[in-house]
């Protein structure tokens, strides 16, 4: 069976925000499945539990290392080598690419030199000089990785199911979508009016993860449709993968509710919450493809923009 890898990026954040789109970008052409979290650039302890969750997902992790060791958390580290140390702990194949300018802030500067030898004893070290340079390297590198350290990879669903199964889904898809335009068409009154009503409020499960290595725990919440739509409208407008949006609601009910662990939407729920959004005009869905593999992305309406307005 074909598979796709999923390859976790990984930088300081500012200084090389355009190198790290450049990496990605080109991983994507290959083929493979470019991953991280540019919308929460993690500076401490809960939000990087939230990439470990992404690097348990990743089959190869790519470090790139410039001139700058980055801000420090509390345990003394940057952001980059407290995720480095993560994928290492989990024997995610590294590949690592340093920049040979030194660190400018010398009490930084004995710190850069450790993770930049750390890195270079834990796998696949090179060296760049430019963009351009650093993309080639990367995509080389990663392709003998796969030939040398193959991962599980991801795996087409049309492969991985029944035919009679991708053939029921498709009938349940079509009612679904009647459903949905009968929903529609009684709900073409006010937004906010329909927000305000008792479809407001929905029960969903969460997924709790209270220790990195045991199953996570089921959970049923009672939350309010317009309270999510409006925590997580910021990155909706990125046009998220619902896979994403499940962490994004996770992460809302978490801070929301200051609550401990690791939360993240049920697959089913994440459904609900997509079928009611959208029947009311809030949000659209569409199929995507990164890589081989198909998402479903969430796009905001510009009802669900006057909607926020309405809101704020």
């Amino acid at each position: 069976m074909n598979r796709v890898f999923q390859v976790f990026i990984s930088s300081t954040y500012n200084d090389l925000r355009d190198e790290r789109q450049a990496v990605s970008n080109t991983l994507a052409k290959a083929g493979y499945m470019p991953a991280g979290l540019e919308v929460l650039p993690a500076t401490d302890q809960t939000q990087l539990d939230y990439i470990k969750r992404i690097i348990d997902r990743s089959d190869y992790y790519v470090a790139i290392v410039g001139s700058r060791y980055g801000s420090l958390s509390h345990d003394g580290l940057n952001f980059s080598e407290g995720a480095f140390e993560y994928a290492r702990s989990k024997d995610v194949p590294i590949l690592a690419f340093l920049s040979e300018i030194p660190e400018p802030d010398a009490g930084l500067k004995e710190k850069l030199d450790a993770f930049k030898a750390r890195l270079s004893a834990a796998g696949i070290v090179e060296s760049w000089t430019n963009e351009s340079d650093l993309c080639m390297k990367a995509v080389m590198a990663v392709a003998t990785a796969v030939n040398l350290k193959p991962r599980a990879g991801w795996i087409r669903g049309d492969q991985a199911v029944d035919p009679k199964v991708l053939q029921e889904l498709e009938r349940l898809r079509i009612e679904n979508a009647d459903f949905h335009q009968k929903l529609a068409n009684l709900n073409r009154g006010s937004t906010e009016l329909v927000l305000a009503g008792s479809v407001d409020s929905v029960t969903v499960e969460f997924l709790v993860y209270r220790s990195e290595e045991g199953a996570p725990d089921t959970v049923s919440k009672s939350i309010s449709l317009g309270d999510v739509f409006v925590g997580i409208y910021a990155q909706l407008l990125k046009s998220p993968s619902e896979a994403y949006v499940r962490e994004l609601v996770g992460y809302w009910y978490r801070q929301t509710f200051r609550m401990s662990d690791y939360w993240e939407l049920g697959e089913k729920s994440a459904t609900v919450i997509r079928d009611r959004l959208e029947a009311m005009g809030l949000i659209r869905s569409r199929s995507i493809i990164a890589g081989f593999t198909n998402h479903i992305a969430w796009t905001v309406t510009e009802k669900g923009k006057q909607f926020l307005q309405s809101r704020r």
